[in-house]
């Protein structure tokens, strides 16, 4: 059976089950993990034995047949794995020598001098002479 067909056929299930029985189960969890698979069917032949719904058996059979070629796939923890990724980004920055470690040597040179002009947005150095209407764009407040 393909993961689409045991989707399906775990999708059919908990609906049937959520109709009759009031079960809510969780679709995908079944698909995948044959230990919950196998706890749905358990219910689903329990509740059509104790209550009379024959059409839970056989979508609880099609289920028990493909929980037993699936498998619980083996994940890592999200910390683990956040970890791990982190480690494998990380490369050391290549140091310019004559130059002092710090915030400038993790960004690359652009190849543009620094300007030596006022720009009026607060960059450039200023000076005592600067008028305070010099930080305004013609002078206007």
């Amino acid at each position: 059976m393909t993961s689409t067909e045991i989707f399906a056929t775990a999708a059919h299930l908990h609906v049937l089950l959520r109709r009759k029985t009031g079960r809510v189960t969780d679709t995908e969890w079944m698909a995948t993990n044959a230990d919950y698979a196998r706890a749905i069917v358990r219910y689903a032949r329990e509740k059509a034995a104790s209550e009379g719904l024959d059409e839970l058996l056989p979508w609880a059979a099609k289920l028990e047949t493909a929980s037993t070629g699936m498998g619980a796939p083996v994940r890592k923890p999200l910390l683990q794995s956040a970890t791990e990724a982190l480690r494998a980004a990380q490369t050391p920055l290549p140091r310019a020598s004559g130059r002092p470690s710090g915030f400038a040597d993790s960004v690359p040179a652009s190849g543009f001098s620094e300007s030596s002009q006022h720009s009026g947005f607060g960059g450039g150095k200023r000076t005592d002479a600067d008028g305070p209407d010099t930080r305004y764009v013609g002078g206007i407040r």
